[in-house]
Parts: C-alpha cells; structure tokens; sequence
C-alpha cells in the first residue's frame, strides 16, 4: 500500500479541439505550466509527451452510475480503478461530483490486490486509517450497488500543473478507446476496442483531442485568456458514458451483423 489521497476540484471544464488547437495551448502554457511528471522526458513542442492510462469503470446491473450522467442528475458517483503505463500499481478511485463540485478520494494498491482491496479483502489495522477508512468505504459502495467490472477505458494523456495558482491543471487526451469487460485485468490482451474518433468525427470532423482544465472557485486568468483567444467551447461529456453507448452500438451492429448472416444462410 501507498498513499491515500483526497482532493477537491470545484471546477472541471471539457472541450474537443483539434491537434493545431492543441499545439497552440501547449505553447502557451509555457509561461506558466509545467509539464507532469509523469510525462516522458520533453522533447520538441508538438511531438507525443503523454502516458498511457487504463481505467476499470465498475457499475451495477442496470448502469445506475452511466444513467445518473445521462439524466443529469447533481448529485453523481463513480468507482474506477485506474492503471498508469506498465506501473505495477493501481489506484482505486470514489469520485463524487455535486453540481460543478468534484470531490476525489483515492488509495494506491498494487495491480494484484485491485479485485481484493476493491472488495474489502484487505485489512490495514491501525497502521493506515485514512486509507483503511477509504478502502471499507469503497467496498460498502461497491456491496451497495453491486458494482461490477463494466468498461474499460484507455487513453494516452498529456498534462501540465499550474506554476503560479495554488493549483490548477491542463490535460490532453488522445488516441481514446473503450470495451465492455467482466473482468479485473487492466491489461486487456483483447482487441475490440471501439476508437472514440470514430463516434466523434461523425459529428466533430478532426476534433479528437480532449482538454481539461481543473481548478478551484477562481478560473486563473491565464485560463480565462486560452479560453478567449481559442474560442474554446465547453462541453459536458463523461469517457465513461460515451464509451458506454459506443460499444453498446459496435455491440448491437454485431448482433445485427449475425443475424443477418444466420438469414441469408
């Protein structure tokens, strides 16, 4: 076990912007950001920086976190257990938003305990009571709704943190792709993944690169420029549901696609 953490993000804004978009942001976070540590060594402005990241959704049944998203509702939930890369760690994450308020709780487990510690098989005694709190917390939620492996969702992400705000951070999402799964396993040797530009460009022809600024109360000046002098456009997606409905339609284009082919034989 590692580190527990805890966190608010009064403000989470999304935006889809093209890679020339991009590009421009990044160099004009220059001044003022710093890449991530856990961003490759820099190299030349626009070339790839980003690591691999592997999130496990879990949900009930019946998808009551992905139909709280779909209603709109202001009080929402998500458990995920998130990978980095080939890190033999994994974090368990309780992610609670309430209206534009983002409260995030989260434990470091090694990869081999995710199924365990998520199921409340582990016990930390007194040595750990803020992570053994979380770890019983985390597994009464997932008793509560039967929460279950559902989807996963990989993406290559390419961030910076705030060198002049008590904190605030740019993130760049790219190459986003999503599967159905009943299991545990971040590392999925299967390859039906759905890719998120194809459902995108149907609608947001070459915009395939997801920008998210988090901060608290106060939107940092320097964010409020980029917003204005690039014309961003917030918008309200969650990876989680948007993956949901796409391998829900690769899902019924294959049933589809048996059936057709049971017909005509």
């Amino acid at each position: 076990m590692s580190s527990f953490e805890s966190r608010f993000e009064r403000l989470e804004l999304k935006y889809l912007i093209d890679e020339a978009t991009a590009l421009q942001i990044q160099r004009a976070l220059e001044p003022v950001c710093r890449p991530d540590s856990h961003n490759p060594s820099p190299g030349p402005i626009g070339a790839r920086r980003g690591y691999e990241i592997t999130s496990l959704y879990l949900d009930s049944p019946g998808l009551a976190f992905h139909h709280a998203k779909e209603r709109g509702d202001p009080h929402r939930l998500k458990l995920r257990v998130r990978g980095y890369g080939e890190s033999p760690v994994a974090v368990l994450e309780c992610k609670r938003r309430v209206a534009d308020v983002i409260d995030k709780t989260r434990v470091t487990v090694d990869r081999r305990d995710a199924e365990r510690a998520a199921l409340g098989g582990i016990d930390l005694g007194p040595e750990a009571p803020e992570t053994g709190r979380f770890l019983t917390s985390f597994a009464s939620l997932v008793a509560r709704y039967g929460a279950e492996p559902t989807l996963l969702v990989r993406y290559e992400r390419e961030a910076y943190a705030s060198e002049v705000d008590h904190y605030a951070r740019i993130t760049f999402d790219r190459r986003i792709e999503a599967r159905r799964t009943r299991d545990w396993d971040l590392a999925s040797p299967s390859d039906d993944w759905c890719r998120f530009d194809d459902y995108w460009r149907r609608e947001e022809a070459h915009r395939s690169v997801v920008l998210e600024i988090k901060c608290h109360a106060c939107i940092p000046w320097w964010v409020t420029d980029l917003i204005r002098s690039h014309a961003l456009k917030r918008q309200s997606f969650s990876k989680y549901s948007i993956g949901i409905h796409l391998t829900e339609r690769e899902r019924g284009a294959d049933i589809q696609l048996r059936r057709s082919s049971r017909w005509m034989q």
